[in-house]
């Protein structure tokens, strides 16, 4: 069975993949841990997101979230799902 969005954030937070958290102006930006390297993912105060991963590539800058998005928002704990 395949891992939904959330359970796979869930995971990632759980496993302790979301790191370098950084408050800005009008947006959070994060790093999430993967096998040789990390995904940049940047959640927009407006509810948009950003992020490198492959879903972001197609659902960037709507509020659609991606499982990294929504890890970064498990770990600061402003789930508003």
């Amino acid at each position: 069975m395949t891992e939904t969005r959330l359970e796979k954030a869930q995971r990632l937070e759980d496993e302790g993949r979301v790191c370098a958290i950084m408050r800005r102006h009008n947006y959070i930006e994060a790093r999430i841990l993967r096998d040789g390297g990390f995904y940049r993912t940047v959640i927009y105060d407006s509810g948009c997101f950003f992020c490198t991963c492959d879903w972001g590539q197609h659902h960037s800058y709507t509020d659609d979230l991606c499982a990294h998005a929504l890890a970064v928002k498990l770990a600061m704990g402003r789930t508003e799902l």
